[in-house]
């Protein structure tokens, strides 16, 4: 019987200790398969269970960084009066 391999997933470890913000969403389908399946890779890769509330920002914060026109964009349009 062979071992399953552990999933190296592109979101590290997420430090449980930060804020959390509430994020309500209804997800159908497919994407709701998926996303209760990332969270089951995710609590095998890191050998650490954790709350969909906390995983999806996480994930979304990933995309957002990585996704390069998004970024091009976002120099290339500062938000005007920010603090």
């Amino acid at each position: 019987m062979t071992r399953p391999t552990k999933p190296t997933l592109s979101l590290a470890k997420i430090d449980l200790e930060e804020k959390v913000t509430d994020l309500r969403l209804r997800l159908r389908g497919k994407l709701a398969v998926d996303l209760v399946d990332y969270q089951r890779a995710y609590a095998q890769s890191n050998a650490q269970d954790i709350a969909l509330e906390q995983l999806v920002p996480h994930i979304l914060a990933t995309f957002m960084e990585a996704d390069r026109g998004f970024q091009a964009w976002r120099k290339g349009n500062p938000i005007s009066g920010a603090s």
